[in-house]
């Protein structure tokens, strides 16, 4: 009997459930195809779950709320021995660099269907059993140089709808054993042959459903895919609108190309001073090569002093005009064109000289008093001693604005200007200085100021004219030189008599302005 009940024991024992495949509830533990295999899809699980057996090979954990897995994630449980999980459409957003870390006989992931926006690029490092890599759906968006490290086993990647708009170059270059890449229905319009130079064993590529952009910028790429014979499906355009819908195949390559584009330099409005000489030029890029050509108001240049130069390239040149002893017949627009079998397209560029504005304002008078008392003051002292004190300051002034290189606009004292006026008033005989024509019977006429100002049309340092020379009718743009002329009548007698005309000229010269009058 002892023994009879032995046997039973030992035989429940046998056909007992084994420790591991007592998973905490929601999760099924099973075998499957042979691999120990944790169940827990649509689970409610917001983090890993903790108290899985440690042997598991097998984890699905899909359709759950997991937005982040952590360093070390599945270390941190004890699952070590994972060879393949599948985590898709498991609200993932964040994936560290060193989740996966240790899971050295890893050879499947699954992350289809996540908010992952971006990957380090080591992230699966140290997994170099991986074979399969997953993750469609996820809004990546670009793949960076070297976007995965090196998986020496890698066979099949899938990027499926992940809006990639870039891939580097570089992206796959750590891939060497891959035999399918698919990178379908994102938002790929260029590609470089170069992304694939890499694969020696790549056997499959899917890029059907993405707006391909038929241009020069595709052409090479599109050259080496029809002599590749990788593509199933044929691919087609969808820029630019004159060959919508049309397949690669159908589409010469040479028809893969660029328009002209034009741009000046170094702007498009140059000024230069009349003597001088001047260069300008377009910077014009295209594929198939553009011809460049400039004209002047419209029509071909003629000038026998001007000459163009060219810096030679096929897809990039540029064209360089250069006018010599600048003059107004050289003023105007220059339109450079550039052309090649898709468009033609122009630009322009303005060749100004400097403007010469006129005005003429009232200079400011102190009364009639100070007038007659000025007048009196300079009869009684004697005009030598008037013209010595003018000439002593006009000297001390212009070299002390040269000596200090000053950059503001020059202002008379209370002092100079009475001088100045005293020195207006009286002097009627410009060649001999003589004051003899002055009398007390004169009537003192306040003379006008003619101002020239030298307008400088393009951001130089200009300053405006001193506040004793301001008035409302001066131009409003900006000031470069200043010259300033007074001429009236002196006076005239009360016995009807005209008195010898007063002239006077007086220069103004603002410093911080480089030029004299313009010829």
């Amino acid at each position: 009997m002892a023994v009879v009940s032995l046997l039973m024991l030992m035989t429940a024992l046998a056909f007992a459930a084994p420790d591991w495949m007592d998973c905490p509830t929601p999760c099924k533990c099973k075998w499957s195809s042979g691999k120990k295999t944790a169940v827990c899809e649509g689970g409610g699980f917001s983090s890993l779950p903790d108290n899985l057996d440690g042997e598991m090979q097998v984890l699905y954990l899909s359709d759950n709320y997991i937005s982040r897995l952590a360093r070390d994630a599945f270390k941190s449980v004890g699952l070590l021995n994972l060879q393949r999980i599948f985590m898709s459409n498991a609200a993932l957003q964040e994936v560290h660099r060193d989740a996966f870390r240790d899971l050295i006989i890893l050879v499947e992931v699954d992350l289809s269907h996540n908010q992952i926006t971006s990957l380090h690029p080591e992230t699966f490092h140290g997994n170099e059993r991986l074979r399969v890599l997953y993750l469609n759906g996820n809004p990546l968006r670009r793949l960076v140089q070297a976007q995965f490290p090196p998986l020496p086993h890698l066979r099949s990647l899938e990027l499926d709808g992940c809006q990639l708009e870039y891939v580097h170059r570089n992206a796959f270059v750590h891939l060497s054993a891959l035999e399918t890449l698919s990178l379908r229905q994102n938002l790929l319009r260029n590609l470089s042959e170069e992304v694939f130079m890499n694969f020696a064993h790549l056997k499959t590529l899917v890029l059907e459903g993405n707006p391909w952009r038929c241009d020069c910028e595709l052409r090479g790429f599109r050259d080496w895919f029809l002599l590749s014979k990788l593509h199933s499906v044929p691919l087609t355009c969808s820029e630019p609108e004159r060959l919508a819908d049309r397949l690669w195949e159908n589409v010469p390559s040479e028809e893969f190309a660029c328009p002209p584009r034009v741009f000046v330099s170094p702007q498009a409005q140059v000024q230069a001073e009349a003597g001088g000489n001047v260069s300008f030029g377009c910077h014009v890029t295209g594929d198939p090569e553009p011809q460049v050509s400039w004209l002047y108001e419209g029509y071909p240049i003629n000038h026998t002093w001007l000459v163009i130069e060219a810096e030679e390239g096929l897809l990039d040149k540029w064209a360089n005009i250069s006018v010599y002893n600048v003059s107004d017949a050289d003023t105007g627009v220059y339109t450079c064109i550039a052309r090649n079998i898709l468009d033609t397209v122009s630009l322009n560029v303005t060749l100004v000289l400097p403007e010469v504005v006129t005005a003429t304002t009232v200079s400011k008078s102190e009364g009639s008093l100070v007038w007659w008392g000025l007048v009196i003051v300079s009869v009684t002292l004697g005009c030598a001693a008037v013209i010595t004190t003018i000439a002593v300051c006009c000297v001390r002034n212009r070299n002390r604005h040269h000596r200090r290189n000053l950059k503001a606009s020059v202002s008379f004292t209370d002092q100079e200007k009475k001088l100045l006026d005293v020195s207006i008033a009286t002097t009627t005989d410009r060649g001999t200085g003589s004051c003899e024509a002055l009398g007390p019977d004169l009537e003192l006429v306040e003379p006008p100021v003619h101002i020239t100002i030298e307008s400088e049309p393009l951001p130089l340092a200009v300053f405006p004219p001193p506040p004793e020379f301001s008035g409302s009718v001066l131009p409003t743009a900006a000031y470069g030189n200043i010259f300033i002329s007074v001429s009236g009548q002196a006076g005239v007698p009360r016995n009807g008599d005209p008195a010898a005309e007063a002239t006077r000229h007086s220069p103004l010269r603002q410093h911080g302005s480089p030029r004299h009058r313009r010829r």
